[in-house]
């Protein structure tokens, strides 16, 4: 079990841009390490710093190749390279195609949702992107980590080496306070920053909910959440916006069997498309029609 958590740590630290590594002490005579090791420590910690700064450039180039070729109105956004940067287990290459088929679906009316938002991370994204606008950020997610796995959820893609589908019930929990300080960070106004806090199948049934939908980004991993936010927002979607949906053939089965049953029930509604294969695992639905 130790063996396993200390290898979730790691994960999750590479995923923010740190490695875990152990350091070597020589230690005084009361146990404690000496100046040279804290001096080697500091060093160390300046390099890792340096080398995030430099590859800050990075997230620059990505998106100009994008631009160049993929999609030549990609928006300009000042800010959006260093958020790009920082993202969190979502590449840049999805990061873009977050944000262009989100200024796309802006021609239509509705507010913006995250479904999943973990760390909070890409919901800052989708701040940045809409801070112009009069859009409100409907933020879903039960802050608990993922809920068990249904019959559906085959596991693909251990990305935590935990050896079963069963062992990732509880994994990826954020606190709220986590995200909302993310949203703080670009200046995106509170008051626009609906949370709402809870299992989907519920809170989209109690409370307020946005009246209408232009863009969604649904990140759940599993089969039943990602069922149910998608046929939510069927209901609150008008034609010409877009849903982005995660972990497309990748993790579990369930988030493809989801998206696949769910584009066959609503009878051609919807556009289904697959990004470029070096883009990531996810996929774009497009409204076409009213429900």
């Amino acid at each position: 079990m130790r063996v396993i958590v200390k290898d979730t740590i790691r994960k999750l630290l590479y995923k923010c841009g740190y490695v875990l590594v152990r350091v070597p002490m020589t230690t005084k005579g009361d146990g404690s390490p000496s100046q040279q090791d804290y001096r080697r420590v500091l060093a160390d910690l300046e390099l890792c710093t340096a080398l995030r700064t430099i590859h800050r450039g990075d997230a620059v180039e990505i998106e100009e190749l994008y631009r160049r070729f993929v999609f030549p109105d990609l928006p300009q956004n000042e800010r959006r390279a260093e958020l790009l940067h920082d993202l969190i287990g979502t590449t840049i290459g999805e990061a873009i195609y977050i944000v262009q088929h989100l200024h796309s679906a802006l021609t239509v009316g509705g507010d913006i949702c995250e479904f999943g938002v973990a760390q909070g991370a890409t919901s800052r994204l989708l701040a940045a992107e809409i801070m112009q606008t009069d859009r409100n950020l409907w933020l879903f997610d039960s802050f608990e980590g993922l809920p068990a796995p249904g019959s559906e959820d085959k596991l693909i893609n251990d990305i935590f080496n935990l050896g079963s589908i069963q062992n990732y019930k509880g994994t990826m929990a954020s606190p709220e306070a986590e995200v909302l300080g993310r949203l703080a960070s670009v200046g995106f106004p509170s008051a626009r920053a609906k949370v709402k806090k809870g299992w989907i199948k519920e809170t989209v049934k109690t409370g307020e909910v946005p009246p209408k939908v232009a863009f969604a980004y649904v990140d759940f991993d599993f089969y039943e959440p990602i069922k149910d936010a998608l046929e939510f927002l069927d209901t609150r979607m008008p034609p010409g916006g877009r849903i982005v949906v995660d972990d497309y053939g990748f993790f579990s089965a369930g988030a493809q069997l989801a998206v696949d049953q769910f584009v066959a029930s609503t009878g051609g509604r919807f556009k289904f498309e697959l990004p470029l294969p070096f883009a990531g695992h996810f996929c774009v639905l497009s409204k076409l029609a009213r429900a």
